[in-house]
């Protein structure tokens, strides 16, 4: 996987590795803050990129100076779920009530 930073614009497309056409275009954050340096915009790639990765347990940030979001792990979600008895439904109930 890699990336390209527009110079002028610092928008970001993320190609998948040997294609041409990017399957992500990111002209600024998800939030809609805008990319103010290369530097910023190339940070937000790197981050995106290894986003991708199953190792990394955060996602790139939704927005400028925001904290990244932790990735949710549905697999151990799902045997926590049967370890305890519960299901999806019992879940969003328990989620509901917060």
């Amino acid at each position: 996987m890699r990336y390209e930073i527009d110079q002028d614009t610092f928008a970001i497309s993320i190609f998948e590795d040997g294609q041409e056409i990017p399957f992500q275009y990111q002209p600024h954050y998800p939030n809609g803050d805008s990319f103010d340096s290369f530097e910023e915009a190339e940070s937000w790639a790197v981050a995106a990129v290894a986003a991708h990765s199953p190792e990394v347990n955060f996602y790139a940030p939704d927005g400028k100076n925001h904290e990244p979001k932790q990735k949710i792990n549905y697999n151990a979600r799902a045997q926590l779920m049967e370890r305890l008895g519960i299901t999806e439904e019992e879940v969003k109930l328990l989620l509901l009530e917060q």
